[in-house]
């Protein structure tokens, strides 16, 4: 799958490629086949038929500002996902910890295995990740659990990576742009032997302050948004994890323990409890 993605993604950089020089070759063939008129003032008149003109239009009109737009509705969508998705009530959400706490306090094991497997907040996946490897040992719990966590963790801040994407390939975008108003202009320029009027100009350099302003416009709100989300993402699952360490220690097996004392407790009872129930869902998922 992964080379299939590669190969696409290389055949689709060399298609693009190839386009842009079709339409820059396209466009210097017809500005050396075209023919300059004179102005009234005896220069060359700065005429839109010089071909040059049509391959930066056309890289204009069918690379940068496409890109542009692409870049900024992807990021409104990854803004608008996040605040939908990494919210404190959907990534560790009150009611979770409290209902995992009162099957805890009320003994109940195999509801509490069941529940973690059933709930996709970061607290349950943490929890039933340890639990399922209750009947391994302690140690093996909480590194399964550990895992859980860095693997919960990556997938928040993967899920706004691209934000920091946008942020840093907008202003080359816009700068790109910004480099074919000025070619625009200096063409001008050139074509009239230095003697252009500055509204000739005008549009070029407009042109080139316009691109600038839309590779800022949509850089600048993507890296503020994914700054925040990362100080928020991190403040969430450190708590939620600090909160999951809690929870498995609560059905930690006491060490030296009787057997009376170890199920009075609840303590060692839970553990073997849980690693009942987790042999019998590994059994099953073999």
């Amino acid at each position: 799958m992964l080379s299939v993605r590669r190969m696409s993604l290389v055949a689709a950089l060399a298609i693009g490629v190839i386009t842009l020089l079709v339409l820059a070759s396209t466009g210097l063939a017809q500005e050396a086949a075209a023919p300059v008129t004179a102005a009234p003032g005896g220069a060359p008149a700065p005429s839109n038929a010089m071909g040059g003109f049509n391959a930066y239009k056309a890289l204009d009109w069918f690379v940068v500002l496409p890109a542009i737009f692409s870049a900024s509705v992807a990021g409104i969508a990854i803004i608008i996902d996040a605040i939908i998705h990494l919210r404190q009530k959907v990534v560790a959400p009150e009611e979770t910890t409290e209902h995992i706490r009162s099957l805890i306090e009320a003994r109940q094991f195999k509801e509490l295995l069941e529940f973690t497997s059933e709930d996709q907040s970061f607290i349950s996946y943490s929890l039933n990740a340890g639990l399922r490897r209750a009947h391994l040992g302690y140690a093996a719990m909480r590194e399964a659990m550990e895992s859980a966590i860095g693997e919960r963790i990556s997938s928040y801040f993967r899920r706004i990576e691209m934000l920091n994407i946008i942020g840093n390939i907008g202003p080359l975008i816009g700068l790109f742009g910004t480099v074919l108003g000025m070619i625009e202009a200096f063409h001008v320029l050139g074509a009239t032997s230095g003697n252009a009027k500055p509204s000739d100009l005008a549009s070029g350099i407009s042109k080139a302050l316009w691109h600038t302003f839309f590779g800022l416009g949509v850089a600048l709100p993507c890296l503020v948004f994914y700054g925040m989300m990362r100080t928020k993402i991190d403040k969430m699952t450190s708590a939620a994890a600090m909160t999951v360490e809690e929870l498995l220690e609560s059905v930690r097996p006491e060490k030296g323990s009787s057997s009376s004392s170890a199920t009075s407790s609840g303590g060692s009872t839970g553990a073997k409890v849980i690693k009942k129930r987790a042999e019998a869902v590994e059994e099953a998922e073999a």
